[in-house]
């Protein structure tokens, strides 16, 4: 009894020392130890389940996949893939909108197109999202990335479900997003600019194979509405005339598309062990 005492005593001390030992090489040898790998998330293919509709120009960057329309001067869908590891990380912040050169000067949108315009810079990808380098978060302050939205649209109920993809990412594991506006037949203009009618987003949890769509008008929406706006895919396809998944199998597709569990995106109910969640973060990456 003695020694199997000694031993439990031996093994606390071990496990405490070990604690200690990586805390101190965690905050002190390698505080920056986490911009060693973030580099692993510029080779994704955010674009790899199929793009929603055609547009004029498709643009890869570090942190999402744009499709820009020349007639709306904006672009008409974003996608992105993010996991735990890659959002959180603050290892850049920009907070200047500024002219994409990648856009044709002809249909290129300026700061000075959003000067007083009663509207929000509304992100796509959003800023705080995509933060895993310097470059990554500037690319999403380009103005390809931004759309005229309603001030109580963007800083509440968008901006929530903004925040719950960052959650989600915790506790479902890899997210697959596209995001866009949708525009009326004859859209109201501002600075010759169409302005949104209504945004639509599908958020796709990998690991557990479930999605879900929200379909929000351009105008105010409080934060405690969203789920008021939550639809299936196919609901949403329906809705906006776009194609989603289209590079999915024909199976995987009527499964992510015909039902939608809102109770189980509400709470939240995928959760990874420590050693799931390390595999997941660092061998289930798609880059092409």
């Amino acid at each position: 009894m003695k020694a199997r005492t000694k031993y439990l005593l031996v093994a606390l001390f071990a496990f405490i020392v070990g604690i200690a030992f990586e805390y101190w090489f965690a905050t002190s040898v390698w505080p920056y130890r986490h911009q060693t790998y973030t580099w692993i998330y510029a080779l994704r293919n955010h674009r790899k389940p199929g793009e929603p509709c055609e547009t004029d120009l498709v643009l890869d960057r570090q942190g999402f996949s744009l499709g820009y329309s020349y007639a709306h001067k904006t672009a008409l869908w974003v996608s992105y893939i993010i996991s735990d590891g890659s959002v959180n990380l603050n290892l850049g912040s920009h907070s200047n909108f500024y002219a994409d050169q990648d856009i044709p000067q002809k249909y290129r949108v300026q700061p000075e197109d959003h000067v007083n315009t009663g509207y929000d810079k509304g992100h796509l990808a959003p800023s705080a999202t995509i933060d895993f380098s310097p470059k990554a978060n500037r690319e999403t302050y380009m103005l390809s990335n931004v759309v005229f939205q309603d001030p109580k649209l963007n800083r509440q109920a968008w901006s929530k479900v903004e925040d719950l993809e960052r959650e989600w990412t915790k506790t479902k594991g890899k997210l697959y997003v596209v995001t866009g506006p949708l525009y009326s037949p004859r859209p109201e203009k501002v600075n010759d600019i169409p302005i949104p009618s209504k945004f639509y987003k599908v958020i796709y949890a990998y690991n557990a194979e479930k999605a879900i769509g929200f379909l929000f008008p351009n105008e105010a929406i409080a934060t405690a509405q969203i789920w008021n706006y939550a639809m299936s895919v196919a609901k949403l396809e329906k809705e906006s005339g776009l194609t989603f998944f289209k590079n999915l199998s024909a199976k995987k597709q009527e499964k992510l598309k015909q039902t939608v569990d809102i109770e189980w995106w509400k709470a939240g109910a995928y959760k990874d062990g420590v050693f799931c969640k390390f595999f997941l973060m660092f061998c289930q990456e798609e880059y092409t």
